[in-house]
């Protein structure tokens, strides 16, 4: 036990006036404890049989006589044991030693070994929880509890004495003795007996003796703080840590009555239960222990309705009332969670702790960083003792547990978020602990949970978010969304994988390890791996530079990255505005390919048949991933691990700028379309989406663009931006002698043939290294289709989108067509229908603007009548026939009359220009006019929202 618990009264000077602040609490809970029957009739776990997979390790003596000369600290570590033990061994030295060795001050004034000693004791809670508020919310509180404005909140987490405490409900004391487990810092020459108490414990091998530093006391104004080491002789046992237990049910109660700042509240309490093993007088396996107990605990006293409707409401509400009326008088803002956000305490000016060790490697400087280290410290670093992978289990009335968090949710969709934030299976205790061990409180209270329109199912959970949130989705079905609802007839959102879609989604499988395990190579560290990395940091600069050979693309990156070519990086800011996947990834809701795609956000999915988790080789650089914006690296996979992946945002934002780019700079539009084609499949290479993903965001890209450039305000901007960049690359081209205009430049340069855009990356779908022209285009038409097979009807007739001939603004070659005409062209060099997302697509599916941009459009004679199109020239262009008929150009290929003189040759009667057919050379576009399908709600623009672990 520790020697200040119940002797030490008051802290001065360095501990903010906790003396003045235990004398007011002293009379308010002695006077608020008699109002209200204790703990009404809240049930308390059974600590011994939630911790019952301990007697796996370990097999106690019973304890009749609990004195050290009786039967305290007896028995034996079982041959399983030896392992699980062995490593709980090395980690309680490993701690110990870094922290009583580190001199540094982590929280600015004290060691990580001295706050464990002034942790010791326990009694203090408001010293050890103040830091977790944050300066100023913490010292709201503080002066709150000495002048006793919060009588309900300091009877529940900061009196010693009140009966209706969380620390007071459940004890350990039994628990200990049914385990009676010795403690690591036992020694002959202090205790007189090492952990094998003279003889009698059967360690299995395991050291007798661990080599733990005795952290001294600290001494505050004549009073010592710390751990006097007499557990030997009291006796106190090990396992589980009461210190522990006592922490965190004042830890997570606190993070129930301001849920606000619930991840630094029990990532506070994490660093207390550590601190047992900083000071060498408990294991990890205690500390884990001490968790699950207290987890149990509150999770009883807030599944009484009794006691939750007295006792626990009112204290939530007096302390959110406290801390807003603080706030609110000095300007930090009129609600908790505004207060919250404006002074930083969910953010870089919250709770910080900058001690690191063999579990916790990183400092705590925000509330990412203190959910890791809530996290690391959930298993600390134990292997798995039992099965992995299972499906989420959420104790029952956990979901009590984000009552005031998530007030408006239901039982069962709070449960679902409980289930989404749960650790993997297995880890130690896991297998009696009837799920506490897994769910993960500090993810919980940071969730934001997206639901549908009717707010009755969840469609996407997400964490890290600065409070939790709720929130419901716009529409259940926007513009984007609904040109891919092809998407369902092969996965049902929460259900999982139909029976139609079993099939296109094991080649969507097959194809993402494949793709994602050629581009690793040995080491995950290839060139692909590396344009994909660069890719993933979203900066269109650096995507589509390359795009344009090495001549122009130098003169691009340079002018773009000295801020030269402000109208252009306007337009594609707003291009990049014009397309958002937001709600329909929350519509389809499907995992990604390296997650548990049977268990994922709280649900249990049926995937037919299909692999749980795909063989994933994850890249090294993107499991710590530099976003270039001068913030730490993150793992991205563990961010994206809730999202949901169809449609790719990625993908999207990929094509919204390679689009935007193509549109300006339609010369080399071809070269552009295949980089962002390539940045698409870059998601495949990192194996964070599908195929399908790369599909959907592909078709919701170009919609975007279209869309967008259809409004004639934005034309106009993008016309003022190409007469920039054409200008500029102009110049660049003619001071460096490689030409006076620009498609001088790109031909002398080679920028359209074989000195532009390259790639040797080969895969299953793009099966040839990027060369050329022609080498690009049949990259970019596979990646079209990613060689899935045919799900609807092929060979129909062509639909193209109306705004879709937008997209040819700047070709000089085709002003001279009108829209009838242009949708011929992109009706001839569309893909073929029926592959999958088609049938809803509204014709986005089929357009291919690299093909498009390259065509030669052969018109009759009389300039009315498109009659042939050849994409893959080297520059688009337009041509007459000279002379006679182009032979029978009925244009429907009915015999009727040429429906909007948008016929072209239909193979029957004469070609007198020697020409082939247009069979032979693209789609045949005759009876287009009756086959267009119009988009809905044209001109309309979707704010894309770009975020990390949300793409």
């Amino acid at each position: 036990m520790h020697k200040t618990m119940r002797k030490s009264a008051v802290l001065k000077g360095a501990v903010a006036g906790i003396a003045s602040i235990a004398m007011l609490m002293s009379v308010s809970v002695t006077a608020n404890a008699a109002d209200t029957p204790s703990y009404g009739s809240a049930v308390k776990p059974n600590i011994t049989s939630l911790l019952g997979e301990y007697y796996n390790w370990w097999t106690p003596k019973k304890v009749v006589n609990n004195t050290p000369q009786g039967d305290a600290f007896r028995g034996k570590v079982t041959d399983a044991g030896k392992s699980v033990l062995g490593q709980n061994d090395k980690t309680v030295v490993a701690i110990n030693n870094k922290a009583a060795a580190d001199t540094t001050k982590v929280d600015g004034t004290y060691t990580q070994a001295e706050r464990a000693a002034l942790d010791a004791s326990d009694g203090d809670a408001l010293r050890i929880y103040k830091d977790a508020f944050g300066p100023i919310i913490g010292q709201y509180v503080a002066e709150g509890v000495a002048q006793g404005e919060l009588p309900k909140t300091s009877d529940l987490v900061f009196s010693k004495s009140s009966k209706d405490s969380f620390a007071g409900f459940v004890g350990t004391g039994s628990a200990k003795k049914d385990f009676n487990y010795p403690r690591p810092y036992f020694n002959k020459e202090n205790e007189g007996v090492d952990r094998t108490i003279g003889g009698d414990t059967d360690l299995n091998g395991l050291s007798s003796t661990l080599d733990i530093k005795r952290i001294p006391m600290i001494n505050i104004d004549g009073q010592e703080y710390g751990e006097d080491y007499t557990d030997y002789q009291e006796p106190s046992q090990s396992f589980p840590s009461g210190h522990t237990t006592k922490t965190y049910n004042r830890g997570l109660g606190l993070a129930t009555l301001l849920p606000e700042l619930g991840p630094e509240l029990v990532a506070r309490a994490a660093e207390g239960g550590n601190n047992r093993v900083v000071l060498g007088v408990h294991y990890p396996m205690d500390v884990i222990g001490g968790r699950i107990s207290a987890s149990a605990s509150v999770t009883a006293l807030w599944s009484d309705a009794t006691f939750r409707q007295n006792v626990l409401l009112p204290a939530h509400d007096e302390l959110e009332n406290y801390i807003a009326a603080r706030c609110k008088a000095d300007g930090n803002g009129d609600t908790v969670a505004a207060c919250v956000s404006k002074t930083g305490a969910n953010d870089k000016n919250g709770y910080k702790n900058t001690f690191t060790d063999a579990v916790s490697t990183e400092p705590v400087t925000d509330r990412a960083s203190a959910i890791d280290a809530y996290t690391a410290r959930m298993t600390y670093g134990f292997s798995q003792t039992s099965a992995a992978g299972q499906a989420p289990v959420v104790p029952q009335g956990a979901e009590n547990l984000l009552l005031t968090a998530f007030p408006d949710l239901t039982d069962a969709q709070r449960r679902q978020v409980l289930e989404a934030s749960e650790i993997d299976s297995g880890y130690p205790l896991d297998a009696s602990s009837n799920g506490f061990e897994r769910i993960n409180l500090a993810k919980a209270f940071s969730a934001k949970v997206t639901l549908s329109e009717d707010g009755s199912t969840i469609t996407a959970i997400s964490f890290g978010a600065k409070a939790p949130t709720v929130v419901k989705t716009a529409s259940s079905k926007n513009t984007i969304t609904g040109l891919l609802t092809d998407f369902n007839k092969y996965y049902v959102a929460g259900k999982g994988v139909t029976d139609e879609g079993k099939s296109v989604l094991a080649h969507d499988d097959q194809l993402t390890e494949d793709i994602n395990n050629k581009a690793y190579g040995t080491d995950g560290n290839t060139a692909q791996d590396q344009r994909a990395l660069s890719d993933a940091q979203m900066n269109s600069t650096n995507t589509l530079y390359d795009a344009l050979g090495p001549v122009l693309g130098k003169y691009y990156k340079d002018a773009a990255d000295a801020g030269k070519l402000p109208k252009t990086a306007q337009f594609l800011s707003d291009m990049n505005k014009s397309a958002s996947t937001g709600v329909a990834k929350a519509t389809y809701q499907h995992p990604r390919p390296y997650v548990d795609r049977v268990n994922f956000n709280g649900t249990t999915l049926n995937m037919n048949g299909l692999k749980q988790t795909l063989n994933i080789k994850k890249v090294p650089g993107y499991e710590n991933f530099d976003w270039g914006d001068g913030e730490a690296p993150d793992n991205e996979y563990d961010g994206l691990y809730n999202s949901g992946s169809f449609p790719s945002g990625h993908t999207t934002f990929a094509f919204t700028q390679g689009a935007g780019l193509a549109y300006l700079l339609p010369e080399l539009g071809p070269e552009i379309m295949t980089r962002v084609s390539e940045a698409g499949n870059n998601r495949i290479v990192l194996g964070v989406h599908y195929p399908l993903d790369i599909m959907g965001g592909h078709i919701a890209g170009q919609y975007g663009v279209a869309t967008a450039v259809s409004g004639e305000k934005t034309a106009q901007e993008g016309a003022a931006a190409r007469a920039e960049l054409v200008d500029y690359l102009t110049a660049q081209c003619k001071a460096d002698n490689h030409g006076d205009t620009l498609d001088a430049c790109i031909t002398n340069t080679g920028a359209n043939a074989a000195n532009g855009y390259r790639n040797d990356f080969t895969d299953e779908v793009s099966t040839r290294p990027v060369t050329d022209r022609a080498s690009a285009l049949a990259a970019y038409k596979a990646r079209m289709t990613y060689g899935f097979q045919a799900t609807g009807t092929t060979g129909q007739a062509p639909v193209v989108p109306d705004s879709a001939v937008r997209m040819f603004d700047n070709v000089a070659a085709f002003k001279s067509l009108d829209s009838a005409q242009k949708k011929a062209v992109l009706a001839a060099t569309e893909g073929d229908s029926g592959y999958p997302l088609d049938a809803s697509s509204q014709g986005w599916a089929r357009v291919n603007l690299a093909a498009a941009y390259s065509a030669k459009v052969t018109l009759s004679a009389d300039g009315k009548n498109v009659v042939k199109v050849e994409p893959g020239q080297a520059q688009a262009s337009v041509v007459r026939e000279t002379s006679g008929s182009n032979g029978n150009n009925g244009g429907n290929g009915n015999g009727g009359s040429n429906a909007g003189n948008t016929g072209v040759n239909n193979a029957s009667g004469r070609n007198p220009s020697g020409m082939q057919p247009l069979s032979k050379t693209g789609a045949d576009v005759s009876g287009i006019a009756s086959a267009f399908i119009l988009i809905a709600a044209a001109g309309v623009t979707i704010m894309m929202i770009r975020r990390k672990h949300a793409i």
